[in-house]
């Protein structure tokens, strides 16, 4: 089973916190500021869901955690902590909302296998046995069940509108839920919705009412509307826990309990930070993929060295934001006739055509996809921390463009630091002939993920124009084509360089991307016709290994103090007192007058008759 991480533990302590002090009989005002104190959190103040069915005293607090921070793990969690410290009871029914069926498909899959570490931690939580359903098969749920095990039911919050289908199931009579209602206390046929001779309905509706379940709101952003506040007070919850790591802050807010900083993430080793950007102008867009397409095969000689030296199998993947998705099928085939990228390796992934593997298929050893194109998003659902560039070809600038692409290459695989620095790293590459509007919209992306706008401005990286994430120097030579160079010969060796190289057959121009090797060297040597051509290769290989070297990223790459984690230190303000120091305190400056002045500076120098005896300054 997974162990949670320091910070995961500090989110449900907050939740545990929370749910004791309403258990004890606290205000929710009450016990929702007082986690916020105890946390250094900013004081805000609650606001209770004013909706039919969801009373002011019914708790409902949000855990705001950032993409890659184990929402669904936490949630496991929460399901156990509502049902110990706030009902406590040995069982309970819990509804667990997700926003689409891709979803809902996913997360009662993994809730259902017993080796999956979602299940071992929802066992655990719940100290009991626990029975996963989807609305579908919750509708001819037995009152032994309930009565005998923690029930969670996986939805979406469209199956309770009644105009739906499935909602009209769940909210119509249905015989085999009857013996839920037999011997049904008195005070208990209030709560529930009468059919028309007065009676209640044997619903599923209203066996959730009747056991007032917990509920849990995944990606509760998508939730913010009045009808939807209006169907989660159909089911009278006893709770409503909602996470996200976008959480509203306008129309509807909801109240953020506790949340999770990128620096806790980074510090857990849960996502690849910092985010390197390169940027090219609109004409350089073939430079641009030739440089992610060498920085994915690069990370890949890295993951090649880390899985000999750790056991841990790592492919990167690069991520291409075409412009349109008629773009898609054309871009596939350049990348296979001009850079020699074997089209088994490229997966396209828009709307129509949707070739993902699934997620626990793409990171197998036998998968060979290394390049997924695609144009808005991806598949709902579909996670791989495999992926660690993104390519951008869109000149246009919006704040959804990438937003929903950006989060995809965050997550850190296996969740744990990796011994290369670089790996440990996000890259994305756009087209832009301004920088800050790229910077601007990847803050925006990083926003929509749940970091704060002053986390985003420290952890985007922009990269020197000329030199790639991982230091080389592209140096490029004119030969002429039939003359100093074989053409033919060039572009197969080109080829067979995967990206490290381009050639221009026309002009003859021979880019050298990235330091080679001297098996490489030589055989990108042999398309040279005179000895003058085969010199000017050799200089170029070894200008492009020079410039690794100044540019200090050579292997293995000396890490950064930021990489190396290093304290950063700073000095504390002191005052001198009689051979002793103090650290310095605002009852100091209050001991004598500070006399204000007209002029540019707020104080001035006291006079001699009003020095204090007491000197400060820095130790």
């Amino acid at each position: 089973m997974i162990v949670l991480k320091p910070y995961q533990n500090r989110v449900l302590g907050s939740l545990r916190d929370f749910m004791r002090a309403c258990s004890s009989g606290a205000g929710l005002p009450a016990a929702f500021q007082q986690v916020l104190l105890a946390n250094e959190f900013p004081e805000v103040p609650y606001i209770p869901v004013v909706s039919q069915g969801l009373g002011s005293a019914m708790p409902y607090v949000c855990l705001r955690v950032p993409t890659g921070g184990g929402k669904t793990l936490l949630a496991c969690h929460a399901a156990g902590i509502a049902k110990s410290d706030l009902l406590h009871a040995e069982q309970a029914v819990v509804l667990w909302l997700v926003p689409s069926q891709t979803i809902l498909t996913q997360t009662a899959d993994a809730l259902r296998d017993p080796r999956h570490d979602y299940r071992r931690a929802l066992e655990t939580a719940c100290a009991g046995p626990v029975e996963v359903l989807t609305i579908e098969e919750a509708l001819g749920l037995s009152r032994g069940v309930v009565e005998g095990s923690t029930v969670v039911i996986v939805a979406t919050i469209q199956a309770f509108r009644a105009e739906d289908t499935t909602g009209r199931r769940v909210y119509g009579q249905n015989g085999s839920l009857a013996d839920h209602f037999l011997n049904l206390p008195t005070n208990r046929s209030a709560d529930l919705l009468p059919g028309p001779d007065g009676k209640p309905i044997p619903s599923l509706v209203n066996v959730l009412r009747l056991r007032r379940p917990i509920v849990i709101v995944d990606e509760a952003h998508n939730a913010r509307t009045e009808l939807s506040f209006g169907m989660l007070g159909n089911v009278m919850p006893s709770c409503i826990i909602e996470f996200t790591a976008t959480p509203a802050r306008t129309r509807m807010p909801s109240n953020v309990l506790h949340y999770v900083s990128a620096a806790e993430l980074k510090a857990a080793d849960m996502v690849k930070l910092p985010l390197k950007v390169v940027t090219r102008h609109p004409s350089q867009k073939d430079q641009l993929l030739t440089e992610a397409l060498t920085l994915r095969a690069d990370l890949e000689r890295l993951a090649t060295a880390e899985a000999q030296a750790t056991g841990e199998y790592l492919r990167p993947i690069l991520l291409v934001q075409a412009v349109r998705v008629d773009d898609c099928e054309e871009l596939r085939t350049r990348l296979t006739a001009d850079f020699g990228v074997p089209k088994e390796q490229i997966k396209i992934a828009t709307g129509k055509l949707d070739e993902l593997p699934g997620a626990d298929e793409i990171k197998s050893p036998k998968c060979p996809v290394r390049i997924i194109i695609t144009v808005q998003k991806l598949r709902e659902g579909w996670d791989c921390p495999f992926a660690y560039v993104l390519c951008s070809l869109r000149e246009t600038r919006s704040a959804t463009a990438i937003e929903q692409i950006v989060g995809r290459i965050l997550r850190l695989p296996g969740a744990k630091e990796k011994q290369h620095p670089d790996l440990n790293c996000a890259y994305a590459f756009s087209v832009s002939d301004n920088i800050h509007e790229v910077l601007a919209e990847l803050r925006d992306a990083l926003a929509s993920n749940g970091f704060t706008t002053a986390e985003a401005e420290r952890i985007i990286m922009p990269v020197l124009t000329g030199s790639l994430p991982l230091g080389a120097q592209p140096r490029t030579i004119t030969l002429e084509p039939g003359k100093e160079m074989d053409t033919a010969v060039a572009a197969v060796q080109v080829a067979a360089l995967g990206g490290k190289v381009k050639l221009d057959e026309k002009t003859g121009a021979l880019t050298i991307i990235v330091p080679l090797d001297k098996q490489e060297a030589d055989a990108l040597a042999g398309c040279a016709n005179t000895l003058e051509a085969r010199a000017k290769i050799q200089q170029a290989v070894e200008a492009v290994r020079d410039a690794e070297r100044a540019f200090g990223t050579g292997t293995p790459r000396q890490p950064t103090p930021y990489e190396r984690r290093e304290n950063f230190i700073v000095p504390l303000l002191c005052v001198e007192e009689d051979g002793d120091l103090f650290v310095f305190e605002s009852t100091f400056l209050l001991e004598h007058p500070w006399p204000r002045t007209k002029g540019r500076h707020a104080l001035r120098k006291l006079q001699p008759a009003q020095t204090p005896d007491r000197k400060s300054g820095h130790h």
